[in-house]
């Protein structure tokens, strides 16, 4: 007896589906673009602002900016290199750490034994240079936003007060959102800078009580000054990065290097689900674009927008600078002069930044940012990576 053995053939719908599936991943990652792994400078930088060059004038004092160094790697080059330039001129120069200063939860009971290797490193930049140095606390070091946040937070604030004794090194005290002001030097000083605690804004948990309507007017009183004045937050105003809802195509297609930067599996089509959920759907509060996040930089905006128009004559130079984007951009601001992200202290750590118009200077790349104020009244920006790179960008910030 013979059979007649048919071949089974797919359906129709199921080939188009996958040609659909392949055609909507092309366009994600055409529309995704490259990260800046080679450094970006806005087309009006001149070439002399790409590089290093002759400063003239009489440094009155430095602020060294860099964030997110909670994870080093033994003999991290940043710390290195940071050490270099506080060694320069130790006497007029302050290192701020602009939080996350221990991964990835801070000091909680099962982490705080950590705190030598990961906040150590940091610490001894400021102890071996003999420079001024403070930290202020970022997401990680309030324990990720769990409910042992607060605790986790405070246990950090008495480790770094003990190892650098004097005043406090961890700003602002106590778990509040601050503001605290700080004028340096103490002597006839350059800037102001005014710092706060942005993650007090998005914890959930038990934290200090204070209203942000009370934060915002005291702020708005603290930038009534003649001196240039810096901002100090760890959570940035705007990012060009993944915290600002940028990804680039390697996040599309290698999703789960998330989880693990060595974990190079193709994850077509899912990894654009996760970029996409993660941009449009469900906002992490981390991220600029949640509920939470933009009800707190409308309101700082808010208090900055009441400081006088930057065409006026006599109005004082206003920066915003904070980490959180593992990455160094320098953006135009509105509300203020400039932006500066500065969230790239650990090798480990470095991720995806892309660009906008208001961009002038991007890299995915680990480094730090200088300030220097000169005697002159001039402010100049340079942006410094390790091992000898140098620096990469510098911008005169005077009006």
């Amino acid at each position: 007896m013979k059979f007649n053995v048919t071949t089974f053939k797919r359906p129709k719908f199921t080939y188009y589906i996958v040609i659909l599936c392949c055609i909507v991943q092309a366009i994600q990652l055409m529309s995704a673009g490259c990260s800046h792994t080679k450094p970006y400078y806005h087309p009006d930088i001149p070439d002399i602002g790409k590089r290093e060059s002759e400063i003239g004038g009489v440094l009155r004092y430095r602020l060294l900016l860099l964030g997110d160094g909670g994870a080093p790697k033994p003999d991290e080059p940043v710390l290195q290199t940071l050490g270099e330039w506080a060694r320069k001129d130790a006497a007029k120069t302050s290192i701020v750490f602009l939080g996350d200063n221990m991964y990835p939860d801070g000091m909680t009971e099962r982490r705080k034994h950590e705190a030598a290797t990961r906040l150590g490193p940091q610490i001894s930049v400021i102890k071996d240079t003999g420079v001024h140095g403070f930290f202020i606390p970022g997401n990680h070091d309030w324990a990720s936003g769990e409910s042992e946040g607060y605790s986790a937070l405070l246990t950090q604030e008495k480790f770094i007060n003990a190892a650098l004794p004097g005043e406090p090194n961890f700003l602002p005290t106590g778990g509040s959102p601050g503001p605290v002001m700080l004028e340096l030097p103490k002597v006839h000083p350059a800037v102001r800078l005014i710092i706060l605690d942005t993650q007090w804004w998005l914890h959930q948990h038990e934290k200090p009580q204070k209203s942000p309507e009370t934060v915002i007017t005291e702020l708005i009183a603290l930038l009534d000054t003649k001196l240039p004045v810096i901002v100090i937050g760890h959570h940035p105003l705007q990012s060009y990065g993944p915290h600002g809802g940028y990804f680039d195509w390697k996040s599309h297609f290698f999703a789960a290097r998330v989880v693990k930067k060595w974990l190079w599996i193709p994850t077509p089509i899912l990894g654009s689900m996760y970029a996409y959920t993660r941009g449009h759907l469900y906002k992490l509060d981390q991220d600029i674009g949640s509920a939470r996040n933009k009800n707190m930089v409308a309101q700082l905006n808010q208090a900055f927008s009441v400081r006088k128009p930057a065409h006026q004559e006599g109005t004082p130079l206003l920066i915003y600078a904070s980490g959180h984007e593992h990455s160094l951009q320098v953006l135009k601001g509105d509300t203020v002069d400039y932006l500066l992200v500065s969230g790239a202290a650990a090798s480990r750590k470095v991720t995806e930044v892309m660009s906008g118009a208001n961009t002038l200077f991007a890299h995915q790349h680990t480094g730090f940012m200088a300030v220097d104020f000169l005697t002159d009244g001039k402010v100049l920006l340079r942006v410094v990576e390790p091992e000898g790179r140098g620096v990469l960008f510098h911008r005169w910030l005077t009006f």
